[in-house]
């Protein structure tokens, strides 16, 4: 009996020996495993976020930019992409950049425009006749001026995407005189310019998120908005406010930006490939956005309860001569000299 007593305290312990020492051995750092695991150990994911449907100029191109990056990375950088305001909305997405809990966002350039009011200088109407002189300034020497505002702001700035031209829409009258903006509740983006845009016009602009406007329509509180039609289309915006006047007075475009922090624990070749990557799509990026709307338009013709209007040349006049206060404004609460820098490098595209 003695014996056998023996023999299991004997038994026990070595068993609790072993035991250890395969814990040891699983904890240790110099345990095998599959390259597959390594692979994955050392990823590095950027979370995207933006606020868009993914049929969209911008939901487009951020999962164009995602399979670029992973291509040229052979799978080392991975970008997640949150759409729709699924993570963070156009109200708080800078903030939430900014602390780091997301990697990337593409805000439209009018909400960085109250950390930058420099930046209203894209928001100004009537400064652009056509796509391919967006192109040229989105991609020039104002461009670049603009994204290295960001450092201020511990954001790093990469590039600028095309959406369009916006137009008017409206749930009761189309917009053609500048007497039918008056007292018209019209939603607005954080942008004093864009705000003075519309009380030039006689209006009320009301600020409201993208994602708080289709239930904002739908309680009557927002009667008109301004936007593209590739939004106008992709959030149903058209069967509330299907009276769509084709004004192209201004743009909607985007500004592609990452946290500083992250953005600098990135080595050099890493930061290299996501430049890369963007630089490549720039053509590709401009071309679908204007193709989207002109397919857009088409399909938006195609419902017989979509009504379009086009300002004429005297009421394009009328406009901008109820508008011509702003650009004095924008001078005012500028520090730099960008709206003539503007203005030089469109006289520049067109020579």
């Amino acid at each position: 009996m003695r014996l056998y007593i023996i023999t299991a305290i004997v038994a026990a312990l070595l068993l609790i020996v072993t035991i250890s020492y395969r814990f040891d051995l699983w904890n240790t750092k110099d345990l095998p495993y599959d390259d597959e695991q390594v692979g994955l150990d050392d990823q590095i994911v950027i979370n995207f976020s933006h606020v868009v449907a993914e049929n969209t100029p911008k939901g487009l191109a951020v999962n164009k930019f995602a399979e670029l990056v992973k291509e040229k990375s052979d799978g080392e950088i991975i970008v997640q992409t949150y759409p729709n305001g699924i993570l963070y909305n156009d109200e708080n997405e800078l903030a939430a950049l900014q602390k780091g809990d997301i990697q990337m966002i593409a805000p439209t350039i009018s909400k960085i425009t109250e950390a930058l009011p420099t930046w209203q200088v894209l928001d100004l109407p009537f400064i652009f006749e056509n796509d391919e002189q967006v192109y040229d300034i989105l991609h020039g020497d104002l461009s670049d001026s603009l994204l290295q505002e960001l450092d201020s702001i511990n954001v790093h700035g990469l590039t600028f995407w095309h959406n369009g031209f916006k137009q008017m829409a409206s749930n009761t009258t189309p917009l053609l005189e500048v007497d039918q903006f008056k007292d018209l509740k019209i939603r607005i983006m954080p942008s004093d310019i864009l705000k003075e845009q519309f009380l030039l016009l006689k209006a009320k602009p009301i600020l409201k998120t993208f994602n708080d406007l289709y239930i904002a329509i739908q309680n009557n509180e927002i009667i008109a908005q301004e936007n593209t039609l590739s939004n106008l289309y992709s959030k149903g915006y058209y069967s509330m406010q299907p009276n769509i006047t084709l004004s192209n007075h201004g743009i909607l475009a985007y500004s592609v930006m990452m946290n500083a922090d992250f953005w600098e624990s990135l080595t050099d070749d890493q930061q290299k490939i996501i430049q890369d990557s963007l630089d490549e799509m720039q053509r590709w990026q401009h071309d679908q956005a204007v193709a989207l709307n002109a397919e857009n338009y088409q399909q938006l013709t195609a419902d017989e309860n979509v009504q379009f209007y086009i300002i004429s040349e005297q009421q394009r006049k009328h406009w901008m001569e109820a508008l011509q206060p702003i650009y004095s404004s924008y001078e005012k609460i500028s520090n730099k000299d960008f709206l003539t820098q503007l203005r030089k490098e469109i006289q520049d595209h067109n020579n």
